[in-house]
């Protein structure tokens, strides 16, 4: 039996479990509110996807009851419930109304891996962290849906996360803005406001995420704000994938920089009920550099972050929230953070797999409130790479544990057009949730990716997992190559192969063993995948393909590599105009997935650089 998150007390017995017939009622106690009604709902579906049986809710007193499925509450840990099921009865029992609902969600795991016996358990569990986040990228080029926002917290909630976050630049309709956010297809007020109502009932706090610093590129490129660029102001120029990464940080030295950010805090923090708020103001990398040079001159640019992250606190201050900003700029300077309020928490990020305890150490001695944000791996990439992701996960929350970190944010970005597909991100998120829930489950990948197998995707698709981690092993060559060969040739601008040196020295036997050996695993999860329980078959369809995209983008790289960096001696696994072929054929595909969870947002950029590569290859047509 494989439960994620793994409940801190498990106890199986020998005797028989309870035996679930058309005779079995579920049974809501006399003390149990409409909330609870959510819960009792929630088994029938589940029993009824699993079983067939279409049993009945029923409410009252339970004792010397048998033959029911009984929902309860009592007091005790916050968010902790039990469950205890023998021949005679299944208890469900919640110390609150959200111990309840995650003793249910647990429920349930146990229904989809038994047959109408039940085994003879019992649990007593309760979260180590509190706060348990997920943090989804829905501005770097991908817009969900609000279904599709719903389906993530459905699942979050399944998994005990209590805390979304949704990263925004200029993916969200301010009013007035229309310039930086037209032809993004934007979040919009109404939808906010829906998906936190929705939220609240997975015990799922919505927490808003606005960028108020840096990463700006939309707005300070935009003929009304470009004036309060660091940099001096651009001229209105063609989007650079890079850009928008690295560039386009407000001026300090503007006052109106602040009134700025008032404005959008003004009409975005009433759309939710949470009492927290992220300023983001990560990655700053221009302050101090244009505009505000002088005052860098003469304060230094780590005092400038500091004094104009303060102002960004008070403005939020207004409206009684607790602030949250990234902490990799302030990390920099240490001795700085005695100057922030008290009160406000540090998101502290680091995804590399090989991560150390130093700045989970350093916040903990400065007292800073700290989460610890690892992250899922996808960004820049066609499929997760999870072997790396799943290390820095379990380091990162090791480390909260040990120094004191009172939650857990679990990132997942879509840097350059973000082309990671979401079912590639979830085995990471489900992974992130068991150990936000209990960090000392100990269990080998190998364990949690069978896990996750049959609980996502039902008995017959036990190995799956496992077979994604073996295709994420084989991107060999990853995106940001092709995006930064397009940005500049399509740009105009000259390839310094500075970001290209990377390519460089990747071994082209390997890229070439990578294309051959994804499409194998093409053909495995499509042979898995037949199996799929339904409500997963788009997931499957994504990893399906992902692996051709992991096997093309293999190639492509082969031919930049081939042509652009005059490696004469590589033999490409395929001709330039049938590569050409699969690569427009897979992305028709993809554009299709990527409609049915998401707004058509900039779709259209992916299809730009897609487009700017095949004819890449078609000039090299006959080329030897």
């Amino acid at each position: 039996m494989f439960l994620i998150p793994e409940p801190q007390r498990v106890k199986y017995l020998d005797e028989k479990g309870f035996i679930i017939n058309r005779d079995t009622e579920i049974v809501l106690d006399c003390k149990c509110n409409f909330n609870h009604l959510g819960c009792a709902k929630q088994v029938k579906t589940e029993i009824k996807a699993n079983f067939n049986l279409d049993i009945k809710i029923n409410k009252g007193l339970a004792k010397d009851q048998e033959g029911i499925i009984y929902l309860n509450k009592k007091t005790g840990k916050e968010e902790g419930y039990s469950i205890n099921i023998d021949k005679n009865i299944v208890e469900i029992i919640g110390n609150d109304d959200a111990g309840l609902f995650y003793g249910v969600q647990t429920f349930c795991q146990i229904l989809r891996q038994s047959d109408v016996q039940l085994p003879n358990v019992k649990i007593d569990d309760a979260p180590y962290y509190k706060q348990r986040g997920f943090y989804h990228d829905v501005t770097r080029g991908k817009v969900p849906k609000l279904e599709t926002l719903k389906r993530l917290a459905d699942r979050l909630s399944f998994y005990k996360i209590n805390q979304l976050q949704l990263y925004i630049e200029h993916s969200f309709a301010f009013k007035n803005m229309s310039e930086i956010w037209m032809n993004k297809d934007p979040l919009t007020a109404e939808e906010i406001l829906e998906l936190d109502e929705y939220c609240s009932k997975k015990n799922i706090e919505l927490v808003p995420s606005l960028s108020t610093f840096g990463h700006l590129y939309e707005a300070l490129r935009s003929e009304k704000f470009k004036n309060l660029c660091e940099l001096n102001d651009p001229e209105k120029e063609q989007f650079s994938y890079f850009d928008r990464m690295a560039h386009h940080t407000l001026n300090v030295s503007n006052d109106k920089s602040i009134e700025f950010v008032r404005n959008m805090l003004k009409e975005f923090i009433p759309l939710f009920s949470s009492n927290k708020f992220n300023i983001c103001c990560d990655e700053t990398f221009d302050i101090g550099k244009g505009k505000s040079s002088k005052l860098a001159r003469e304060y230094g640019a780590d005092k400038l972050y500091v004094d104009f992250l303060k102002k960004i606190v008070n403005e939020v201050k207004v409206y009684d929230k607790q602030i949250m900003f990234w902490g990799d700029i302030i990390l920099k300077t240490p001795e700085l953070l005695k100057e922030l309020p008290k009160d406000i928490i540090c998101l502290n990020w680091d995804y590399s797999k090989d991560v150390t305890d130093h700045n989970v150490r350093v916040l903990s001695e400065a007292n800073v409130t700290q989460f610890v944000c690892p992250g899922v791996g996808g960004w820049n990439r066609m499929m997760n790479y999870m072997d790396g992701a799943f290390n820095n996960i379990r380091k990162m929350i090791s480390y909260g544990k040990k120094y004191g970190a009172v939650g857990v944010l679990n990132t997942d970005w879509g840097d350059f057009g973000h082309i990671n597909l979401l079912a590639n991100s979830m085995p990471g998120m489900i992974y992130g949730a068991d150990l936000s829930w209990n960090p000392d489950d100990k269990r080998e990948f190998d364990d949690i990716d069978r896990a996750i197998s049959i609980i996502e995707f039902g008995e017959n698709c036990k190995d799956i997992i496992g077979t994604i981690r073996e295709l994420s092993n084989e991107e060999i060559a990853a995106w940001p190559y092709i995006i930064y060969f397009a940005d500049c040739k399509m740009l105009n601008r000259k390839v310094t192969y500075e970001h290209l040196e990377g390519l460089n020295k990747i071994d082209s036997n390997r890229m070439l063993e990578g294309y051959h050996n994804a499409l194998k695993l093409e053909e495995e999860i499509t042979r898995k995948g037949r199996s799929a329980k339904s409500s997963r078959v788009m997931d499957i369809e994504e990893f399906i393909n992902s692996a051709r995209g992991v096997a093309l983008m293999n190639a492509v790289c082969l031919a930049i590599k081939k042509y652009e960096l005059g490696h004469d001696e590589i033999k490409l696994p395929i001709d330039n105009n049938k590569l050409a072929i699969e690569l427009e054929y897979w992305f028709v595909e993809f554009s299709s997935l990527w409609r049915r969870r998401n707004k058509e947002s900039e779709l259209y950029r992916i299809r730009d650089v897609i487009s700017f590569i095949c004819s890449f290859l078609r000039k090299h047509i006959g080329t030897k």
